[in-house]
């Protein structure tokens, strides 16, 4: 799942720039905002509720450690 956001979705957000017709700044903008690791909003709703603490903490410590590698793929 991780692999699949950080790739599939700068892919979805960059056919949805093309077909709106978004200038090349503005297109640019929104792939890289979509192919950014998902924030820690989750872990701490899971500390919030004590649930599934762990592999939360460790899926988005895995989200951040592959958006290192995808990032400068969507970039370039």
């Amino acid at each position: 799942m991780a692999v699949l956001k950080l790739l599939a979705m700068p892919a979805v957000a960059l056919v949805l720039a093309k077909l709106l017709g978004l200038p090349p700044l503005a297109a640019g903008v929104i792939v890289l905002l979509a192919a950014m690791p998902t924030g820690a909003n989750a872990y701490i709703f899971a500390v919030q509720y004590q649930r599934l603490v762990n592999p939360m903490s460790g899926a988005v410590a895995l989200r951040t450690l592959l958006a290192a590698v995808t990032l400068p793929v969507v970039a370039g």
